[in-house]
């Protein structure tokens, strides 16, 4: 009963923030991180 009323509770705005903006943040994140790694890579290749 518990699990389900805190499903219910959380639903609204966890469906909102995760499907209205979470995904595209967590991409745009995503795609940082990979840049990041890869600036990263390059500088230490080079010397």
């Amino acid at each position: 009963m518990n699990s389900s009323d805190m499903m219910n509770h959380n639903g609204g705005w966890m469906d909102h923030g995760w499907m209205g903006g979470g995904m595209v943040l967590w991409t745009v994140i995503g795609v940082l991180v990979v840049v990041l790694l890869v600036v990263l890579i390059n500088k230490q290749s080079k010397k």
